[in-house]
């Protein structure tokens, strides 16, 4: 059997991967792809690795070109471009059958047209985030009769994506502070907000208590805010939850705030989000920002609405990846179960989102923690 970096050999059977000639990637080009990029690379040709907006800005993109072919392309150039996007595909994949490794969605937009021109060269998606996992539930929910889906699995609700999504918000906190002392400001006598409270929300917000934050949280779930009030949290109308809070943190990767909030934020209000931009922040914000923004220091921009200015932090996009979004070895427990999905997809049914079996969940946390156990 061919040697896997890490404990990636331990799960990978290449018969699994036979139908599979190459795939294409979306990814956060951080510290930690290098081993699941070599170990995928071991199983199928890499035909293309487009790397997150929110996280290339901090890469090393010269490195990571050397050693695969980089398909630099963001998703606001898929929404303008779709046929050239396809187009682009074709030409990766040279008539190969193919995978595509997911990351927010990008390609849902597209995965009709792909099922339909690609037929049987095209094996199926595995997508990795929340976001991601909506946007193909919602395609799936309006597509007519006669359209066909791929197979899609995801690993986005996974148990053994908890461990990062902790880690996750517990950097995004982590990140915000050190942004906040370079200001010379701290998270301690302010009132600190959070929108959204899923896996990684819920633990921005437990973070931030561990630090002795007064902490708020909106979710437009009422049975998360009810979670969330049985955890010892605030909750408010979201007027008030916005017009009271000196610190907010967007975690819902579903547009949570646009430019016509800004009547009802504090003045100096700090914003910091958990994912990327286009996903959090509305067209309009954006647009307010990227056109109307001052630098007041590394990382921290300022807009003025009215009779007021916000501070907006890396742009809008994940804050964590400011300091190198590092979650440690922890990632590969997610990494692991995407390799082994992709070797899954010939066995998934079309027109539907599926996810591993929980015995093959547990196999891979089974090796993950042997492997550690003795390195």
């Amino acid at each position: 059997m061919q040697k896997y970096p890490g404990f990636f050999s331990s799960i990978i059977s290449s018969n699994g991967y036979r139908n599979i000639d190459s795939v294409l990637v979306v990814m956060h080009v951080n510290v930690e792809v290098q081993n699941f990029l070599t170990a995928l690379a071991g199983v199928t040709r890499i035909a293309g690795v487009i790397p997150k907006a929110s996280s290339k800005k901090f890469a090393n993109l010269d490195s990571l070109k050397n050693n695969y072919p980089l398909f630099d392309i963001d998703r606001s150039e898929i929404l303008a471009s779709p046929d050239q996007f396809i187009n682009n595909i074709d030409r990766l994949i040279k008539n190969e059958r193919f995978a595509i490794i997911d990351m927010g969605g990008y390609f849902s937009h597209v995965a009709l047209d792909l099922t339909k021109i690609f037929d049987k060269q095209f094996i199926g998606i595995v997508e990795d985030t929340e976001n991601g996992h909506q946007k193909y539930d919602a395609l799936i929910n309006r597509r007519r009769p006669s359209d066909n889906l791929a197979p899609v699995i995801s690993v986005a609700r996974s148990s053994l994506k908890e461990p990062e999504d902790s880690l996750v918000g517990q950097a995004i906190v982590f990140s915000a502070e050190a942004i906040m002392r370079t200001l010379g400001l701290v998270l301690l006598g302010k009132r600190v907000g959070v929108i959204g409270f899923g896996k990684i929300g819920r633990s921005i917000a437990f973070s931030l208590l561990s630090r002795g934050s007064r902490v708020d949280v909106f979710d437009s779930n009422p049975i998360l805010l009810a979670s969330a009030l049985s955890l010892g949290f605030h909750t408010s109308p979201r007027s008030e939850f916005l017009g009271s809070a000196d610190i907010i943190f967007c975690a819902t990767g579903n547009k949570s705030l646009s430019l016509t909030d800004g009547d009802l934020f504090k003045n100096g209000l700090h914003i910091f989000c958990a994912t990327s931009s286009d996903d959090e922040l509305s067209t309009c914000l954006r647009y307010k920002i990227d056109a109307d923004s001052e630098s007041v220091r590394a990382h921290t921009c300022k807009i003025h609405l009215k009779n007021k200015h916000v501070f907006i932090h890396n742009k809008g996009n994940s804050v964590n990846f400011v300091h190198g979004a590092v979650v440690d070895n922890f990632i590969e427990l997610v990494q692991g179960e995407i390799i082994y999905s992709i070797g899954s997809l010939h066995d998934a049914p079309k027109n539907t989102i599926s996810h591993l079996p929980e015995l093959d969940k547990r196999f891979i946390s089974e090796k993950w923690i042997s492997y550690h156990q003795h390195t």
